[in-house]
């Protein structure tokens, strides 16, 4: 039978977000909030690649609705870089984490009887919002951030077109007491209006840390259970203290530049062998969430994947429960031709002596 998994989206502090609120539909980020129509973040997806001293965050978002106006804001613990990641890099993870399928044959399919199995499972004195820099990458138009009060970081972001759910200055107070950095982005359809659908530019985000972390408070907000992707490059597996729901290591491996082609999107990132561990988490209860993820060497670097069995019923075309029972008639067959012969030999041995 083949497992299926529950796959889980990445969860960043994204705030996905839309002006001129309507009803918000929260996403591991945060919320978002339509401009125009409803939208929908059907995918969220992350790299989060540490070398002990530098961390790079890539984040996708899949939207399907139709609206017509993004943005996002994402906390960073120091001031970060943000530039422009290719699109293919989540399809190359996926493909490169996907379950190994292992073949067993059968004579006849099994009768579904039911519902198939459940998954495995800022300084003193400074003013309270800076603007440190602005930039326009591709469709994105970028702000860095820095904050001293997070009513002042909401009220900055209002004013430039964001528009927050209940609960936002909350989770905002406790990045700006650890003097957090922010990265807010916006990005537009462009003035024809056309409606942003399917999977976005990832955005690439790099600062210096000297721990592996990823953002998550802001996945209180969530309104509806929340999936998470989460693919993590190290020198060695890693293990993550914190779980808000079902979590599950989906693949644990080994990545060397060598075995990636020159043009992958993955080689900026595999400079070196590297370890890959995917997270996948489910969480029921996004209010719950109190904390970012953390991640620490795990106690071993075991290699792990999934595996999907898929049974054959047939050889080249031939039903196999067939050429089992045309197997068993001819090896009767063969018996009885067999018997017949030696039957009639020994009779014809008894006339010549007779």
């Amino acid at each position: 039978m083949t497992q299926r998994l529950w796959y889980l989206i990445p969860v960043s502090i994204w705030l996905v977000l839309l002006l001129f609120a309507a009803p918000a539909e929260a996403c591991g980020c945060g919320a978002y909030i339509p401009r125009e129509g409803e939208g929908t973040v059907v995918q969220e997806r992350a790299l989060v690649r540490w070398d002990g001293q530098t961390e790079d965050i890539v984040m996708a978002l899949g939207v399907q609705g139709n609206t017509t106006e993004a943005a996002w804001i994402m906390p960073v613990p120091v001031e970060a870089t943000v530039q422009l990641g290719q699109a293919e890099l989540f399809d190359t993870l996926q493909e490169l984490t996907k379950p190994r399928v292992e073949y067993r044959y059968g004579l006849i399919p099994p009768v579904a009887l039911g519902a198939g199995a459940a998954p495995d499972g800022a300084v003193g004195g400074a003013a309270p919002v800076t603007l440190l820099r602005q930039q326009t990458l591709g469709p994105f138009e970028v702000s860095t951030l820095a904050a001293t009060d997070a009513t002042a970081l909401s009220d900055w972001l209002a004013d430039n077109g964001y528009t927050f759910p209940d609960g936002l200055d909350e989770v905002l107070q406790a990045y700006v007491e650890q003097k957090w950095f922010y990265i807010a982005a916006r990005l537009t359809s462009g003035a024809n209006g056309q409606e942003l659908s399917g999977e976005l530019d990832p955005l690439w985000i790099t600062f210096p840390s000297d721990e592996l972390i990823y953002p998550m408070r802001a996945t209180a907000l969530a309104t509806g259970v929340m999936p998470v992707y989460l693919y993590v490059l190290s020198d060695h597996r890693v293990e993550k203290a914190q779980t808000f729901g079902d979590s599950r290591v989906a693949f644990a491996g080994w990545i060397e530049p060598a075995a990636l082609p020159a043009e992958s999107p993955l080689a900026p990132f595999v400079d070196r062998k590297l370890f890959l561990t995917k997270f996948e988490e489910r969480i029921w209860n996004p209010p719950s969430v109190n904390d970012d993820y953390r991640f620490s060497p795990a106690a071993a670097d075991e290699i792990y994947y999934d595996v999907e069995i898929e049974y054959r019923y047939d050889i080249g075309g031939v039903p196999i429960i067939l050429l089992v029972m045309g197997g068993a008639c001819l090896v009767g067959l063969v018996i009885i031709v067999g018997g017949t012969v030696l039957l009639l030999s020994r009779q014809r041995r008894r006339t010549a002596t007779a």
